[in-house]
């Protein structure tokens, strides 16, 4: 849903999401110039706007599909007119291929899975209605998550699911989530590129195992993504965040404050001591993670200031020697950068979109909640 408007941003309602069009923009061709450099697809994932007009224009800028992590999210992209979806999630249960077996109505859909018993379920649904369903075998890149954790156990299991009538295997995935832990440049693209290695390397042995359809080797977290890529054998990227940047991928030296593109607008509503300032945004409009680092963004126009904890719906900016005094009275407005721009987003209904301090439109953040 678009809605066009001219407002200032400063006049509308707190908290509210907003995102700095130029911003995004810079972000979405950064990511797809990369990718085209390195010859590889740009597959993004939708978790971190939930957004089809965001989604869109990925599209716009080179996207040959989109990921999203759950069957609502792709309910939502499918019905917005995206017809190439990756569900980079191992979907399990009959409540939930029935709502894919719609999807799949009108667009091509792949899962991904890292057991034979999410395999065995869904191909026992999906030829029992004359259907294939596409799959990509997880490894655990190193994040420590979803994945085989060898290549043995990723040969055994892809001969295992290749006896499956219900089901293809059509490609490998890998997730270098573990980036985030990274410190420097080099560490960064150390951990891209052994995610890069370590998915060709597991696909390749699948195809010498007799599994020729294994040809979509697909990886990259946003910081890992522009490393990944380059790697011979990698067919796509699935960076999310990118599009928006946050507080965490500044901190890791793979984006700069100009890239950050959503900010939370709020309302300074009380001062309760000189050292005390309370904006109507907390843990409600801000996502729970802190990164241990025990706040929840970064003033946009402040930088020098954080918010310094946060209740239900209180962030607390407690000024004091390492949280410079923004000086604000009651009244004041702040937009506030989150340290996690995904969760964020899952926060709000809408989006705010701006041109400097002008509102052009408002998006409805449709996949919001889809959980399921």
């Amino acid at each position: 849903m678009t809605v066009p408007t001219s407002r200032n941003v400063w006049d509308l309602d707190t908290p509210a999401l907003v995102v700095d069009l130029d911003r995004l923009e810079a972000n979405l061709a950064r990511m797809a110039a990369r990718c085209r450099e390195a010859g590889v697809d740009l597959r993004p994932h939708t978790k971190t706007h939930k957004t089809p007009e965001i989604a869109r224009l990925q599209v716009q800028h080179g996207a040959r599909g989109m990921t999203v992590a759950k069957v609502g999210e792709a309910e939502v992209m499918a019905a917005a007119g995206f017809q190439d979806l990756f569900i980079a999630y191992p979907v399990l249960g009959d409540e939930k291929y029935r709502r894919l077996l719609r999807v799949m109505e009108t667009a091509d859909v792949r899962i991904g899975l890292d057991s034979y018993e999410v395999a065995s379920a869904a191909s026992s649904f999906f030829h029992a209605r004359a259907r294939r369903l596409k799959v990509l075998l997880e490894i655990d890149s190193g994040f420590g998550r979803c994945g085989a954790q060898s290549l043995e156990e990723a040969e055994a299991l892809a001969d295992r699911i290749g006896d499956l009538p219900g089901v293809e295997l059509v490609g490998v995935m890998g997730f270098g989530g573990h980036a985030y832990k990274e410190t420097t440049p080099e560490g960064l693209a150390s951990v891209g590129r052994r995610e890069g290695m370590q998915a060709a390397e597991v696909a390749e042995a699948l195809r010498k195992r007799g599994h020729s359809s294994v040809t979509n080797v697909s990886v990259g977290s946003s910081p890992s993504a522009p490393h990944a890529a380059g790697v011979a054998g990698v067919t796509e990227v699935r960076p999310g965040v990118y599009v928006f940047n946050d507080r965490k991928q500044v901190s890791i030296g793979v984006a700069r404050w100009e890239d950050c593109a959503s900010t939370v607008l709020a309302t300074v509503v009380s001062k309760p001591r000189p050292d005390r300032i309370i904006i109507d945004a907390g843990i409600k409009a801000f996502a729970g993670e802190d990164y241990g680092w025990g706040t929840y963004g970064q003033l946009l126009d402040h930088p020098g200031t954080v918010v310094s904890w946060a209740a239900e719906e209180h962030g607390v900016i407690q000024v004091g020697p390492n949280n410079a005094d923004p000086h604000l009275k009651i009244g004041d407005r702040v937009r506030v950068i989150p340290n996690h721009g995904c969760g964020t987003t899952n926060m709000h209904d809408a989006l705010f979109a701006v041109h400097g301090e002008r509102v052009v439109e408002t998006w409805k953040i449709a996949a919001r909640g889809k959980l399921r």
